[in-house]
């Protein structure tokens, strides 16, 4: 039987700590820290942790892994990211970074301060769970050397049967909730092309081996491999992020950098835009007489939601919530550390609408919709409750 009851304790326990939750969220809010030096944030958390007695142990340098443990069962863990990122902040709130030049711009405050709601109501009510928890609160999440790497190093996920993951979006509308089966989010690879021809003065291109008008063709080249080379019902996407070279308007210089990002859902598409790309260099760099290197790199893998566990967080989620709360929506191109988990065991990673609003994540001026968190910490906590004592 499903005990309904349990969800209006959660529901009311969170009401009354909501104020609480807010505060957390706003202190880690003005006090971000960057991938692997989050440690005031983990102080913060530690600090917490004692107070709801939670026992903790640290991983992956600043992360923190509590551990709930209920009667005998099975163990899930539920994670969130830590870090900031290397953003000026121009929301103008009372509660800005005071670090200057960088931001929690991507909601990670938020997704630590829910995470600790959690803990806390959870606390509560550990002889009622038929099984244990992991709570972790996971470092470095916005790029290499990713924190979930270094955590699964350190033994995170030992003795760990399933795993949740979640994230707030602005895609979504308001407290709307998307729970995907299957690739989800996208591969994370990075790559760097360095041009190096001969330069010379602009008045005369043709004594110089132009790596300007080289990186130009290569740049719009690239682009053939997503229209014309990877199979159309397929997924990718070559984007890049950054172009340098030269420093003056007549001078033609000797050298170009630029950097990118591969996205893709399947192996084989990845690895077909890194060779296709390969040869496209090779190519490129006999008709300009230009030395080029190609550095890719291979970050995180698709972020996949196992099949089965995603089916019964779907199928307790429409028990849990309001009528309507669950949206149907598409896998995202963007990238997550979490797949690094996501490989290790079965996994379901939930995104939560916080409305568009809020603007864009990494964007500067981004501004999360507090409202979303004391219905987030209810609703998750109800989920790990029911998913550990439901049979």
């Amino acid at each position: 039987m499903f005990n309904h009851s349990m969800i209006s304790i959660i529901k009311k326990e969170c009401e009354r700590i909501k104020k609480d939750i807010i505060l957390w969220r706003r202190d880690f809010h003005q006090y971000p820290e960057i991938g692997n030096q989050e440690y005031q944030t983990s102080k913060k958390i530690q600090l917490l942790l004692k107070k709801f007695r939670i026992p903790f142990e640290i991983k992956g340098k600043t992360g923190v892994v509590g551990f709930l443990k209920g009667n005998k069962g099975k163990t899930i863990g539920i994670r969130a990211d830590m870090d900031a990122l290397p953003i000026k902040e121009e929301t103008g709130l009372p509660f800005s970074s005071k670090n200057e030049g960088f931001m929690h711009a991507c909601g990670h405050d938020a997704h630590i301060s829910t995470l600790l709601g959690i803990a806390k109501i959870l606390s509560k009510h550990k002889k009622k769970i038929n099984g244990n928890i992991k709570f972790i609160f996971q470092p470095c999440e916005e790029g290499p050397p990713g924190g979930a790497y270094q955590m699964i190093k350190e033994g995170v996920l030992d003795n760990v049967d399933f795993l949740l993951g979640f994230h707030f979006t602005p895609l979504l509308p308001l407290n709307k909730i998307w729970i995907g089966k299957g690739a989800i989010m996208a591969t994370t690879d990075a790559f760097e092309i360095i041009i190096e021809g001969k330069g010379g003065h602009g008045s005369s291109p043709h004594l110089v081996n132009d790596p300007i008008v080289c990186a130009s063709y290569l740049i719009t080249q690239i682009q053939i491999i997503i229209s014309r080379r990877v199979d159309p019902l397929k997924t990718g996407v070559i984007s890049i992020g950054r172009i340098n070279g030269g420093n003056v308007f007549n001078i033609i210089p000797d050298r170009v950098e630029i950097k990118g990002t591969v996205r893709t859902f399947e192996e084989e598409v990845r690895e077909k835009i890194k060779e296709e790309m390969g040869k496209i260099i090779e190519g490129l760099s006999l008709t300009f007489n230009c030395k080029i290197k190609f550095i890719y790199s291979n970050y995180s893998p698709s972020c996949i939601n196992d099949f089965e566990f995603s089916e019964k967080v779907k199928n307790i989620s429409k028990k849990i919530l309001p009528s309507g709360s669950l949206v149907e929506f598409h896998p995202i191109l963007g990238g997550e550390d979490f797949a690094f988990f996501s490989q290790k065991k079965p996994s379901c990673y939930i995104f939560v609408g916080i409305g568009e609003n809020c603007g864009v994540l990494h964007s500067s001026k981004f501004i999360l919709n507090e409202e979303v968190l004391s219905p987030t910490v209810s609703y998750l906590s109800s989920l790990l409750y029911f998913l550990l004592t439901e049979r």
